[in-house]
């Protein structure tokens, strides 16, 4: 989630939800290492009334939610009709429509009435999951772990892995908790934490393109 990170950060000085933003930029997985010097990863057990699928939809409905952000920017750098301009890169986006009419119906506990992006797709979540991949591995097959399902078991897992001559421990994965999102006919539209990325790509472009300076 860098862009999400990006973004958190250039909120950050004016003090606009930078702390809601940065939460979601932490990820329930810590490293460990053991006695004999082995390295690898301990998954943290959700809390019982936490989900995958609970931290998906939070996390959609903050990613959408900084829209208003967005357009305050605009405001306060002086470019009339912020709506218009935010909803003219909406329109090109099919991933940040669907993630308004997961946000709204989050938001409103239902459909909304006044939902007017995706309705025809109707998308709705399905299958929560936690992914890991070492993408520092020099190999196009990475060390890879999967987990499907609402919680996370508490375990560890440790090794390493090789190429030639050289030894790799398992640390420095790359984590994604997210959701699969299907259309009313159970097609894929892809999964929840990448449309946020893609999302928070598209605000920091928006900002990007009418000139407001963005520190990376």
């Amino acid at each position: 989630m860098s862009k999400l990170i990006e973004f958190a950060n250039f909120l950050r000085d004016r003090r606009f939800a930078a702390d809601d933003l940065a939460e979601f930029s932490e990820q329930l997985v810590e490293s460990v290492e053991h006695s004999d010097g082995s390295l690898g990863y301990r998954l943290k057990p959700l809390r019982s009334t936490e989900k995958v699928s609970q931290r998906c939809k939070v996390l959609v409905h903050y990613t959408w939610h900084c829209r208003d952000y967005v357009k305050k920017i605009l405001d306060e750098a002086g470019h009339a009709n912020s709506g218009q301009i935010v909803n003219s890169y909406i329109k090109a986006s099919r991933d940040i429509q669907v993630l308004s009419s997961l946000a709204n119906e989050y938001k409103h506990a239902g459909t909304d009435a006044s939902q007017k992006w995706a309705v025809d797709l109707a998308p709705r979540y399905a299958k929560p999951y936690v992914h890991g991949v070492m993408l520092s591995f020099p190999h196009r097959l990475k060390p890879t772990f999967m987990s499907w399902g609402e919680s996370i078991p508490e375990f560890e897992f440790v090794g390493s892995a090789g190429v030639g001559e050289l030894t790799f421990q398992f640390t420095d994965f790359t984590w994604t908790f997210s959701c699969t999102i299907e259309d009313k006919d159970g097609t894929s539209l892809g999964n929840a934490t990448a449309m946020c990325e893609t999302t928070f790509q598209t605000w920091l472009q928006i900002l990007s393109d009418k000139g407001i300076q963005i520190a990376t």
